[in-house]
């Protein structure tokens, strides 16, 4: 049995839309249940897999390439779709070279892709927030261990690992500068 089905739109196109596995929200900070299998975490990446076979015209830009690029932010969107009016009523202004119907479907396209990137970009953030605190919560306990185990002294193979984990701490010494001018021959 798959885990598609079909979403029809209004433009009569139909899209294939995943069923997300259920993750619990609560098992966060609980100590009985793993927020994150490695089974989660392989069936998410393979829906990343999944968004990214669903959008085969995207593309990657150079920072030189958005640079030369016109911007579509909210004024600019607001202009199109004003310009897009305008064509449906009367059209016969444009060159033969303009092509309607492809102006019309970027602007779709574009308005379709904004919401996947505004929900993309809360997900990105939730996600991003969720692994600074996991991490600083795994890094507190590992020094709250670390200063244990020093602390407790316990046989030669302990103090090997001990002197091995405070590598992390150590300091690099600052290298001398040599004050003296060079001279040139």
């Amino acid at each position: 049995m798959s885990n598609s089905k079909t979403n029809g739109t209004s433009n009569g196109n139909s899209v294939p839309q995943t069923i997300l596995p259920s993750f619990s929200a609560d098992t966060f900070g609980s100590t009985s249940a793993e927020p994150l299998s490695q089974n989660d975490r392989d069936t998410i990446l393979q829906l990343i897999t999944q968004i990214n076979t669903l959008l085969p015209f995207l593309r990657d830009l150079s920072a030189e390439e958005r640079k030369s690029m016109l911007g579509m932010g909210d004024k600019n969107r607001i202009f199109a779709g004003k310009v897009s009016e305008v064509i449906q009523q009367k059209s016969d202004f444009l060159p033969r070279s303009f092509d309607i119907d492809q102006f019309h479907q970027d602007l779709a396209t574009f308005d379709r892709l904004s919401t996947i990137l505004m929900a993309l970009n809360q997900l990105r953030d939730l996600v991003d927030s969720t692994a600074i605190a996991i991490g600083s919560e795994a890094y507190e306990n590992a020094l709250t261990a670390y200063r244990h185990a020093k602390a407790s002294g316990q046989g030669a193979s302990l103090e090997s690992m001990m002197a091995e984990m405070a590598q992390r701490f150590a300091r690099k010494p600052k290298q001398k500068e040599d004050k003296t001018p060079e001279t040139k021959e």
